[in-house]
């Protein structure tokens, strides 16, 4: 819901985030999209659950969210993951606990799963979602229907690779179902050096920053995550040589990019993946560059503009993720 600074909702606004995007862009149902060639595949940020854009779904990396993303025919679901102090991989996209859980100033990495267990993962939204916890990894990738894909970003160094690994190891997914995203440009190469069966890729922050003129790349590195790039102006030559020679699968950009990364990507065998996007301009310019993954908080409604321009997406070709 789009809200004034008070929580009420702007008179005279669409109800979600969907709405308000094709209002905005004066769009409709039918219109959001072009059609074009080849099929798209569409990923569920975080599951869903996002505060604006899915006010009404369950709490995000929740495994309610993770069911809903795919239920709202996501082709994969995009989690984020953390290891706790006592190596247990667990679903939840900041360090701290206190945005989305009722336990207030904790480090996820510095807490037991026990520990953890006894927040709840879901009050924060909405009441009847108190029951739920934060769950783990191998919880998550339980709930991947044989068709789909889950996408796992891990959000710490590459000294938690092999714990996130273990996670999934056992759970029957195929290779093709499982797939590594990382910030960290050493957490995804170690990833690939471990697991070289499992697609990765690499998360840039393609952001244009009036404090350098121009557009940035920021990124991480190294055990502590160290933030990089944000500073310096991006280098699209530098980034996709990055990503060869660590031979990963692709790179994750933001859905503003630098205006000549689609077509240096395109001269490479690497895919390109694109988060997050909601509005339909956003996600029309960047299937028109040639995008090969939207990752979005909209899943559904997403669904329905790719469907109304013709453009399959993998589990309704029948194609895999």
């Amino acid at each position: 819901m789009i809200a004034t600074p008070g929580g009420s909702p702007l008179p005279g606004q669409p109800a979600d985030q969907a709405e308000a995007a094709l209002a905005a862009s004066h769009r409709d149902e039918g219109s959001a999209l072009r059609h074009r060639d080849g099929v798209v595949r569409l990923v569920a940020h975080r599951g869903g659950g996002h505060s604006l854009n899915d006010p009404a779904a369950p709490p995000e990396n929740t495994l309610a969210a993770v069911s809903h993303g795919f239920a709202q025919g996501a082709d994969a679901v995009e989690v984020d993951v953390w290891c706790t102090a006592d190596g247990v991989v667990v679903l939840h996209h900041d360090r701290t606990t206190d945005r989305t859980t009722d336990l207030a100033g904790a480090d996820i990495t510095q807490l037991s799963y026990a520990e953890l267990q006894r927040a709840s993962a879901g009050r924060w939204k909405d009441p009847r979602w108190s029951a739920a916890a934060v769950p783990t990894l191998t919880e998550a990738a339980g709930l991947v229907p044989p068709d789909r894909a889950l996408i796992v970003e891990i959000e710490e160094g590459p000294q938690v690779v092999d714990a996130v690994l273990a996670s999934l190891h056992g759970i029957g997914l195929s290779d093709d179902q499982v797939v590594i995203i990382s910030y960290n440009l050493d957490t995804a190469a170690e990833s690939k050096r471990v697991a070289p069966q499992h697609r990765t890729y690499w998360i840039i922050d393609t952001l244009p920053r009036w404090q350098i003129g121009g557009w940035a790349m920021g990124h991480r590195r190294g055990p502590g995550s160290a933030r990089a790039g944000v500073d310096r102006h991006a280098d699209v030559r530098w980034i996709i040589d990055q990503a060869l020679e660590r031979n990963l699968d692709g790179i994750d950009t933001l859905f503003a990019y630098p205006p000549d990364l689609p077509r240096r990507i395109a001269e490479t065998p690497l895919n390109w993946m694109v988060w997050t996007a909601n509005d339909p301009r956003a996600i029309d310019v960047c299937l028109d560059d040639g995008a090969w993954a939207i990752t979005t908080d909209n899943t559904s409604q997403v669904r329905r503009w790719l469907m109304a321009a013709g453009i399959p997406t993998p589990s309704e070709s029948g194609q895999p993720f």
